[in-house]
C-alpha cells in the first residue's frame, strides 16, 4: 500500500490547520499559502494531481486576495 499520498495530505491539512488558527481561513491568502504548500508538496513526491491542485489554489486565492486588496484600498479612500 501507498502511503505517500496519504502522508502528504495531511502534512498539507496540517499546514491548513496552522493558517486557520491564525485567523485567515477566509482570506484569499491563507488559500493561496495552502495552495503553494500543496504544489510544492506534489512536486516533491511527484504527485502531478497534488501538485495541479495547489497550482489552481494559488491563482483562485491570488485572485481572492486582490479583490480583498481593492477593497481594503476603496474602503481606505472613502475613509
Amino acid at each position: 500500500m501507498n502511503l505517500i499520498r496519504p502522508l502528504s495530505l495531511a502534512a498539507v491539512a496540517a499546514a491548513a490547520l496552522a493558517l486557520t488558527a491564525c485567523g485567515d481561513k477566509d482570506s484569499g491568502h491563507a488559500q493561496k499559502t495552502e495552495g503553494e504548500i500543496k504544489s510544492a508538496v506534489g512536486s516533491a513526491i511527484g504527485d502531478k494531481e497534488l501538485k495541479k491542485e495547489g497550482q489552481k489554489d494559488e491563482v483562485v486565492g491570488g485572485v481572492k486576495s486582490a479583490g480583498e486588496d481593492i477593497k481594503e484600498a476603496a474602503k481606505d479612500a472613502k475613509d
